[in-house]
């Protein structure tokens, strides 16, 4: 599943008092799923709690290179229980870590981890307030991309212990390792773990049919939609989501209006998007149902799943959205049994003559400094990110709940053997990260995102572009004086 971004995190202190109602007060764990291997019964002494790796450790890491996993020798930590606060035990990712961090992390190195994989907007909650709280109850915690600055005050920074461990970022897209750290890049407060491209699926057979080449930009897009259109059949050309569901048709957006140029704010925060490029891709974008009728009406109100739904399912001929669908495209029990031997996939579009930008979304993985068993943590940060676990995840297709196409070490996203078992589509995904970006990680952005994403709506609505953005405009300026960013 991709998961969801909710409108969280702007003002932190602010509001901890309202997410600790929301979370009934309690920041202790309830665990979906946690580990079961046995624990030695007279366990090792433990690293210290805060500070530098041990020399044992430090050495051991050093051995790893960054790549494979090296346990520590004399297994240092062993009978300690980390807490790792995350989400979704639904995606196959996480359920096949879950199951492995048993089978295997347990096993060599002696310490157990309880998942504490809930509901999504529980586990925002939750990290906030135990962030804010530093009750100490979670150790390793992975958070979405813009919610950085909300939660980045409240991590271990990790140079030096990346270093010890002969671990750099180099084997991850810039977007990734740029969300992954402070906003001068300077400090690392995680290790990108799940991360999406955007890419655009489309239908072989019927492009084969009607003799099409795959679009590599929003005009073609919108040309191979007509001829679709017209010969198709009756299906719809494409699936777009206009409806308003956390920040979600933001996303294609985006892709258009950076790909034009254009941006949301300039280098000061000034906001921009209204400008004439900012029209002119934002007029392209709704103009894919307004104009061109592409996709059903009914697309105003969809969300993300809701357009994917409609390729999966053979009603639509193209879909814009993240590579991680790419495993229900092609998995018989959930696809139509026309669409699951006809997916292609190609980059996401970009605009006509210029280079395409598009959303490259990531969680990375890090370590609260609230945590008592910092070492430990660690330890599990260097197996969880590994490039053999991560390889293993992506090969595993022995059981439908762990089916999971999801890299982003650069060594994985290029493997042979991973792009043989999933349509080569990590050799596309690559070509899209080139230039991908991040949405903009500063804590005002969840409201931004709130004003833009209901614009959206409204303009996919009837309503006129340019007098749109400028009300966007507007409330987002506002926003920003508000907090301080901008000045009246």
């Amino acid at each position: 599943m991709r998961i969801r971004k909710h409108l969280l995190f702007p003002a932190i202190l602010v509001i901890f008092s309202v997410l600790m109602v929301g979370c009934g007060g309690s920041t202790s764990p309830t665990a979906t799923t946690g580990t079961t291997a046995a624990v030695a019964t007279a366990p090792a002494a433990q690293a210290t709690a805060v500070g530098q790796p041990t020399t044992a450790a430090a050495s051991s890491q050093a051995a790893s290179g960054g790549g494979a996993f090296v346990p520590t020798p004399g297994k240092p930590y062993n009978g300690t229980k980390l807490n790792y606060l995350i989400c979704c035990p639904t995606a196959g990712q996480f359920t096949a870590l879950t199951k492995r961090t048993a089978t295997e992390f347990t096993t060599q190195t002696g310490i157990e981890v309880t998942w504490d994989a809930g509901p999504y907007n529980a586990f925002q909650q939750k990290l906030l307030a135990e962030g804010v709280a530093g009750t100490g109850t979670y150790d390793n915690v992975a958070w979405v991309d813009s919610w950085g600055t909300g939660i980045k005050p409240y991590l271990l920074p990790l140079n030096d212990r990346l270093a010890k461990a002969n671990m750099d970022l180099k084997d991850f897209p810039d977007a990734y390792v740029k969300a992954s750290s402070s906003d001068d890049g300077k400090t690392i407060y995680g290790v990108p773990l799940r991360g999406h491209a955007q890419v655009l699926y489309y239908r072989k057979d019927i492009f084969d049919k009607l003799g099409l080449k795959p679009p590599t930009n929003w005009q073609e897009v919108s040309a191979v939609g007509k001829t679709i259109k017209e010969k198709g059949g009756g299906i719809r050309p494409m699936s777009v989501n206009y409806g308003i569901n956390a920040g979600q048709n933001v996303f294609a957006w985006l892709n258009h209006v950076w790909g034009n140029g254009s941006d949301v704010f300039d280098a000061n925060y000034k906001p921009i998007f209204n400008n004439p490029q900012g029209v002119e891709a934002t007029q392209a974008y709704v103009d894919l149902l307004r104009k061109d009728q592409l996709t059903d009406p009914a697309s105003t109100t969809w969300g993300e799943a809701d357009a994917n739904v409609e390729f999966q399912k053979g009603r639509s001929a193209m879909f814009v959205g993240w590579s991680w669908i790419y495993a229900n495209f092609t998995d018989p029990a959930n696809a139509a049994p026309e669409v699951k031997d006809n997916v292609g996939v190609v980059p996401a579009p970009g605009w006509a003559g210029k280079a395409p930008v598009s959303y490259a979304q990531i969680w990375p993985t890090g370590i609260l400094k609230s945590s008592k068993h910092q070492d430990a943590a660690f330890e599990y940060l260097r197996w969880l990110t590994s490039v053999p676990v991560e390889k293993e995840v992506a090969l595993d297709k022995s059981d439908p709940k762990t089916n999971n196409v999801v890299v982003v070490h650069y060594t994985n996203l290029k493997d042979p053997q991973i792009n043989a078992t999933w349509g080569n589509l990590h050799t596309v995904m690559v070509k899209s990260l080139e230039t991908a970006r991040t949405e903009p990680l500063i804590p005002e952005w969840p409201q931004v995102e709130t004003i833009i994403e209901t614009a959206i709506n409204e303009m996919a609505g009837g309503k006129p572009v340019q007098a749109t953005l400028d009300k966007a405009q507007k409330d987002v300026n506002d926003v920003l004086i508000k907090s301080g960013r901008l000045k009246a």
